[in-house]
């Protein structure tokens, strides 16, 4: 899950990052009332494995299961973000999946490479980093990343 906004009184959109689908919008109907079946289990910066149907405008959720919290520190949550503007529409990345889950579910501790290693993995993922790239010390990996970000027009 990478965010969420309510809507209504008691329902909510989340959007998604799904290995299969690439990234969703989907309603959680009744999400935000005490006895909801799905309240704890899709919030924000969490991995979770999650049912849903085609809606008019939205997917909706079904049914969602925790499987991990995910840290909402900022090196992690500012990536997240930038998944969210990065990518357009309903396209499957399950290698781009599969390498961000990889960078945030690592044991290894978050250090003050965490963030750029995992920007760099996400441009390289969508095609404005090459491969040379992500071998590249960090102040030119830091310069790489940045002329991606600019030919992404963010």
């Amino acid at each position: 899950m990478l965010a969420e906004r309510p809507i209504r009184e008691v329902d909510r959109i989340y959007t998604i990052m799904t290995r299969d689908l690439g990234l969703i919008r989907a309603t959680a109907i009744g999400v935000r009332k005490e006895a909801s079946k799905l309240r704890g289990n899709i919030e924000p910066y969490s991995l979770s494995t999650v049912s849903f149907v085609k809606g008019r405008e939205y997917w909706r959720l079904t049914s969602a299961e925790l499987i991990q919290r995910i840290s909402s520190a900022p090196e992690v949550a500012r990536p997240l973000a930038l998944l969210e503007k990065l990518i357009q529409g309903e396209s499957a990345h399950p290698a781009l999946f599969d390498s961000v889950e990889e960078a945030i579910l690592s044991p290894v501790p978050h250090n003050e490479m965490f963030e750029t290693n995992i920007v760099s993995k996400i441009l390289f993922h969508l095609g404005y980093l090459k491969k040379s790239d992500m071998e590249l010390d960090k102040k030119s990996l830091i310069k790489a990343i940045n002329n991606g970000l600019q030919a992404s027009h963010l």
